[in-house]
């Protein structure tokens, strides 16, 4: 499923393991599914993103939202 939005929140599937995400917050949601964590930056945020990315380690996805904003998954 394409991720899906209103002003409060996200629906995506997992990247990891497809479960259905809901990400409401800027971090702290888990996959019900694989326990990924989820970290939101908005629009405007998106070289923070690409930082916040560069150092995580281990497994990590990149999630790019239709209006701009980013989802960053990792274990």
């Amino acid at each position: 499923m394409p991720p899906a939005s209103n002003a409060d929140k996200y629906v995506l599937n997992c990247p990891k393991c497809g479960a259905e995400v809901c990400v409401t917050q800027v971090q702290g949601d888990r996959c019900p599914g694989c326990g990924c964590e989820f970290k939101l930056f908005r629009p405007h945020e998106r070289d923070a993103a690409e930082d916040y990315y560069q150092v995580l380690t281990g497994e990590k996805h990149m999630v790019a939202l239709a209006d701009g904003a980013l989802i960053i998954a990792h274990q």
